[in-house]
């Protein structure tokens, strides 16, 4: 019912005699559904605003397995990476999985944080959202039979730095674990899926004294289409200090 404009006048000065409390009483008893609607409209807008001004685009994910990446080192694979291809570090960025732990011995206390490692990887490369990885003798193992590293032999052919592994292309390991067969059999091809980068000049950062290691995952259409363009646009083939160059690693050797 609308009020009239004596009433409207009266409510006007009731108002105007109550004190702040009683103010404030009034208005949240009276408007209290527009105030919760305009305020879930302006934390929507101000979440929206903030991630429009605060996103950033990747331009690269790189994971480290088994090995911890100092903050040199985050710093040469981050900002220093993406300013080196041209790129605004504002709106770009490298993307870091850091703590990965992979490992096949299932009888470790920390087994759990082992398989949650793992799903880590496996749900990063399904996504799409996995490059390149840095990883220990360990780590490389796992990666390369598992089959999610590319073999770099066609593109580094020579490269002393280039290491071998192999790729596990059929296993009985599940029926040997469930008693349904005596002797584990695999059907495995070599392949050369990783640089050993210990010995750069930026990675002596690294804390430990075992072997790091760099591979690319197999399913990374545009670092494959990176590496053949270069290679045909130069007129020369792509070592392993070119790679490193290619994930942001400024190295003078390998």
């Amino acid at each position: 019912m609308q009020l009239s404009e004596e009433e409207r006048a009266a409510n006007r000065a009731a108002f105007k005699r109550m004190g702040p409390a009683e103010k404030a009483d009034y208005i949240f008893t009276y408007y209290k559904l527009p105030l919760v609607l305009i305020l879930i409209v302006a934390v929507a807008l101000g979440t929206v605003l903030v991630r429009t001004l605060t996103h950033k685009d990747p331009v690269l994910y790189v994971a480290f397995t088994n090995v911890v990446a100092p903050p040199q080192v985050e710093q040469a694979l981050t900002t220093d990476y993406v300013t080196s291809i041209g790129e605004d570090p504002a709106r770009k960025e490298v993307v870091s999985y850091r703590e990965l732990y992979l490992t096949k011995q299932t009888t470790l206390a920390d087994h759990e944080y082992a398989y949650a490692s793992r799903l880590k990887v496996m749900a990063s490369v399904d996504g799409d959202q996995l490059d390149v990885v840095f990883m220990n003798d360990e780590s490389f193992d796992i990666l390369s039979e598992s089959g999610y590293l590319l073999d770099l032999g066609q593109y580094f052919e020579g490269d002393e730095a280039l290491r071998e592994n192999r790729v596990i292309e059929s296993s009985n390991e599940v029926e040997v674990n469930l008693g349904e067969a005596d002797e584990l059999e695999e059907v495995t091809h070599p392949t050369r899926s990783a640089l050993e980068v210990t010995d750069s000049k930026l990675l002596d950062h690294f804390s430990g004294s075992e072997s790091i290691y760099l591979g690319i995952i197999a399913v990374v259409p545009i670092l494959i289409a990176h590496f053949s363009n270069a290679a045909a646009l130069t007129g020369i083939s792509l070592g392993g200090t070119s790679i490193i160059i290619v994930v942001g690693v400024a190295l003078e050797t390998i």
